[in-house]
């Protein structure tokens, strides 16, 4: 995304001709701070205004505005003017103006910044949530010299660092060449709706250190993605006449624009409307509604324009802009305001367009014509009476005296605002062909030249100036006499230097190191270089290094001159006129500031002590140290993985197991309650009830037989594992696949100096400092670890690694922390060892889903009932299979409790008459909860009667007959008694 510089609304039309004048560019003005920029604007609409005017204003307090101001006022933007005890601000257009007149041209340019920046966008940044946008730096070099140049979003200072992938850039520009730096910003889908902060640094710290670092802020405005829609009962509103930036209506300074609002309520209420042109200035803006009639013969001026439903009224909006607005088109919003719906934005733009003016009054004033020891002063005084910014070029000439005259302007073009002033110094001054007369004085006149850059047509476009160069005073005799005195001062040296000078003594003339920077991972050594002048006076020289406490660093050597140029010297040094060392090496090689000192001896036995002689500072650079350039996570927020589900397969068991397996008790086939059967079919006769409630002794004995087994079958079907609790005669097992770990943690870290490190640390912790995750050690003196050899690449000395695993799979919230052990310990002790932290990194718990809930191998229906067999236990096999995270609670209630995420279980019933409500509970970590359940309905047959008692015909009325869909019917049930699960009584469900 893409946004234009910031621009005055004076005339964004017409960009070429803004309302600047000397030394005010709107290159200047680019390269200022939104807060600033909307100061100048203000100022220069408002004329002289005071601090608490342009606070109240821009809506900011006077002490931020009192800030930008003084900045504004160093930078030669505004000056202040003090009028009766109170301070006024207003545009300094002759800044540039205030350079002495004997600086020229030459200290106007030096005055000029060397790096000129413009930002797009200059300030606010209005984005939604998971949108996209370049921030666009353009550098241009304007110095004396090609210069590298680094532009980069401040880390510690700047909300958006994070979204940046490449947040740093370096540039390398020539003389005149500019370049732009283009940095992409994604903000996050995640990112909350506020203010954003950032900070852009532009620094050059080798080749322009005075005027680098340079600093501009900015903000970034996120909202949410919300879309409005238009009802067809919101009202709406037409502007008489339609106007478009094409077509604005024309009018000239001082003049009114009528407009009239067509107001439609198309609401079923009555609605007032309100106008209001938020763009613009109160003053500009005359809003009249329509007069109303509250009582008889009396009419009242209303506050809004009352509307009933399916009606339409007008608005009279006047436009009166002051005399002194600048020209160009305008674009006011104009804005209808609803009191039944308060939140309703109804809007429109009208244009109209000032008309421009091109009155300018110009002066040339003499402040200083008589040429002595300095040249003539002029003065051009320019006041704007038009409302455009006039660009104009000023010459000067001696048409009837071409060569005799000299003519310096402060600058030669000048542009200056609508009703704005300005001036203009002129230095003249004769040339070396133009000579004063002995006798009288000489007049020369000029000619000032003025020419409009965009042609318009000027009252006067030339003026006439003169100056006067005064005759020779009869003192200028003097001269010769003054070099006469020269004369007789240069033989009194001439045999002072003959018979009266000094004995010569050896000077050191240089004195310093080869290069003042050594490293010590190359070896390097400290050479000295001098040069001595007599050499044939040196007796001794002694070199020392110490360092800035005086501690002696390098001992002491003594070259012994006495029989010319020693021995161990004559590799590096000559006599040609004077002693020129160089290259002389030296035993200082430990990282340090190193300061040499020279005492020298002379031959000379006149000569006293002569002077100590040192080196600027020289320092070896200890190795360098390894650093983390970069750390950081591929993304913030990661979903945990699928959770891995086992499934149960059957192994083979013993032959005890597998007949008790192939001879299932009854309530292990039920038959369905809605199956045809003739089973289901019950006798309709109680007698025959009766007698079929009377079993025979086979059948007693087989019954007995199957209880006897009950126990022991309950007691191999339901087992317990680690995984869950399962049911199956078969004894089942559990098949694990492989976990799915693609949406662990990964990084990317960058590294310089790798050939230092010894071994990587990678541990991440939970925010209050809790390892989660396990550390992980890469040991790298044998070269790049085989763990680490698909993700990283090492060149020039620097590691890039990406999408390096960390193990951590599990939810919850991380910050991983890298630490670098190097292979030598640092020279300071106290030093902190270099690590670095990552952003909080979230894995989001996996959404909990409950996948099969199953009852004998069905899905689970809200409700069962069960008639009661006294001598045959019931039996319902529960399984399940749950979706959710690792570390989620899964309970199975009323019993056993937690439970694993899949599973089978043998559940008894309840030999009484009983309701209980079985549910399967699932609680992520992030609060989530699902839960399924059903019940089951049991009913215990009546007791048996007395001999002499006729059992009871009708069952309860409370408990209604229903056959069990997982049991089947006993023989002696009553036709018409099974119901079907949905059949079942609401009260029960």
């Amino acid at each position: 995304m893409r946004s234009n510089p910031t621009i005055f609304a004076s005339n964004s039309d017409n960009n070429n001709d803004l309302e600047q004048n000397a030394g005010l560019s709107m290159v200047d003005i680019l390269t200022l701070s939104t807060q600033q920029q909307q100061i100048i604007n203000w100022i220069m609409r408002h004329r002289d205004s005071t601090l608490e005017a342009i606070a109240t204003g821009l809506e900011t307090t006077p002490a931020d505005t009192l800030t930008e101001i003084e900045d504004l006022i160093s930078q030669g933007f505004l000056e202040v003017i003090d009028h009766q005890g109170v301070n006024y601000y207003t545009i300094d257009f002759r800044r540039q103006q205030s350079i002495p007149n004997g600086e020229g041209m030459s200290s106007a340019s030096v005055a000029i910044r060397p790096l000129s920046i413009i930002l797009n966008p200059s300030g606010t940044v209005s984005i939604t949530t998971g949108e996209s946008f370049e921030l666009c730096v353009t550098v241009t070099n304007q110095g004396d010299r090609s210069a590298v140049i680094t532009v980069a979003i401040d880390q510690d200072s700047s909300s958006i660092y994070a979204w940046c992938p490449a947040p740093s850039e370096r540039l390398a520009l020539s003389v005149g060449q500019s370049c732009e730096v283009v940095f992409p910003i994604q903000v996050p889908p995640t990112t909350p709706p506020k203010e954003y902060s950032y900070t852009i640094i532009i620094d050059a710290p080798q080749h322009y250190p005075e005027d680098t670092p340079i600093q501009y802020k900015g903000r970034v405005i996120v909202t949410p993605s919300i879309q409005e829609v238009v009802r067809v009962n919101d009202p709406t509103f037409a502007t008489i006449p339609r106007t478009t930036s094409n077509n604005p209506h024309q009018m000239r300074a001082g003049e009114i624009w009528q407009v009239l609002i067509s107001v439609n309520n198309r609401s079923e209420r009555v609605d007032r409307f309100r106008v209001t042109v938020p763009d613009l200035d109160p003053k500009w803006v005359s809003i009249y509604y329509p007069e109303g009639l509250a009582l008889v013969g009396i009419v009242e001026a209303t506050e809004g324009l009352p509307l009933n439903p399916n009606t339409q009224g007008q608005i009279t909006l006047i436009f009166k802009p002051p005399m002194d607005v600048w020209a160009g088109i305008y674009s006011p919003t104009i804005r209808v305001h609803s009191e039944n719906n308060p939140e309703l934005s109804l809007l429109d733009i009208v244009y109209f367009e000032i008309l421009p003016i091109y009155q300018l009054d110009i002066q040339l004033v003499t402040l200083l014509t008589r040429i002595e020891n300095q040249p003539s002063l002029y003065e051009m005084r320019f006041k704007s009476s038009s409302n455009i910014a006039r660009e104009l070029t000023v010459r000067a000439s001696s048409p009837e005296q071409e060569g005799l005259l000299t003519y310096g302007f402060y600058i030669e073009e000048i542009k200056i605002a609508p009703y704005g002033n300005a001036r203009i110094n002129l230095e003249v001054q004769p040339t070396k062909k133009c000579k004063p007369r002995f006798l009288s004085d000489r007049y020369l006149n000029f000619i000032v030249e003025v020419e409009d850059k965009q042609g318009i047509t000027l009252a006067s476009d030339r003026y006439l100036g003169n100056l006067l160069m005064p005759a020779r005073p009869w003192w200028q005799f003097v001269l010769v006499i003054i070099a006469i005195l020269g004369i007789i001062g240069a033989i009194i040296f001439l045999i002072w230097w003959i018979f009266f000078r000094p004995p010569e003594v050896p000077v050191v003339v240089e004195f310093t190191s080869e290069s003042p920077n050594y490293r010590e991972v190359s070896n390097e050594a400290i050479r000295l270089r001098w040069r001595i002048t007599n050499p044939e006076l040196v007796k001794e020289i002694k070199v020392e290094g110490l360092s800035e406490d005086q501690t002696t660093l390098s001992q002491p050597v003594v070259y012994n001159f006495s029989k010319g140029i020693p021995s161990e010297l004559k590799e590096y040094c000559i006599i040609d006129r004077e002693l020129l060392c160089q290259n002389v090496p030296t035993d200082a090689r430990k990282p340090s500031q190193y300061i040499f000192q020279m005492n020298l001896a002379s031959k000379n036995p006149k000569t006293g002590l002569l002077p100590l002689v040192k080196t600027t500072k020289i320092i070896v650079e200890p190795v360098p140290q390894a650093q983390i350039l970069e750390f950081a996570s591929n993304k913030p927020l990661y979903t945990e993985s699928k959770p891995v589900l086992p499934t149960l397969a059957p192994i083979p068991v013993a032959k005890t197991d597998q007949k008790t397996a192939d001879n299932p008790p009854a309530s292990e086939n039920p038959t369905p309650a809605n199956a045809d059967s003739p089973t289901d079919k019950q006798p309709s006769n109680p007698s025959d009830n009766a007698s079929a409630n009377s079993p025979s002794p086979e059948v007693v004995a087989a019954k007995a037989k199957e209880t006897i087994f009950i126990p022991e079958i309950l007691e191999k079907r339901v087992f317990f594992t680690a995984l869950g609790i399962a049911e199956s005669p078969a004894k089942l097992g559990l098949i694990k696949p492989k976990p799915d770990l693609d949406n662990e943690v990964r990084l990317n870290w960058r590294l310089s100096n790798v050939s230092q490190i010894k071994e990587l640390t990678l541990v991440g912790r939970s925010p209050e400092g809790e390892v989660k995750s396990p550390p992980l050690k890469y040991l790298l003196t044998e070269g790049m670890p085989r763990s680490l050899r698909p993700y990283c690449t090492i060149s020039n000395d620097e590691m890039v690694c990406k999408n390096v695993p960390t193990e951590a799979k599990a939810s919850g919230n991380y910050i991983f922390e890298l630490a670098i052990i190097p292979l030598k310990p640092p020279v300071d002790p106290k030093a902190v060892p270099v690590m670095r932290k990552t952003e909080i990194i979230k894995i989001a718990p996996y959404p909990a889903k409950i996948l099969e809930l199953k009852v004998n191998g069905q899905e689970a229906l809200p409700q069962y009932s069960f008639n009661l067999n006294p001598d045959i236990p019931t039996i319902l096999t529960l399984s399940w299979k749950v979706e959710a995270s690792a570390a989620a609670k899964i309970d199975l209630l009323p019993a056993p409790g937690n439970v694993a995420a899949v599973g089978q279980l043998a559940l008894p019933l309840s030999p009484k008459s009983a309701e209980v409500t079985y549910t399967l509970k699932v609680t992520n970590p992030d609060g989530q909860i699902i839960m399924r359940s059903f019940i089951v309905q049991t009913i215990a047959p009546p007791p048996a009667p007395k001999p002499e008692e006729t059992p009871p015909i009708a069952l309860p009325p409370d408990v209604p007959a229903i056959d069990s869909p997982l049991i089947p019917a006993p023989p002696n049930q009553r036709s018409g008694g099974s119901l079907s699960p949905f059949e079942v009584p609401p009260s029960q469900k």
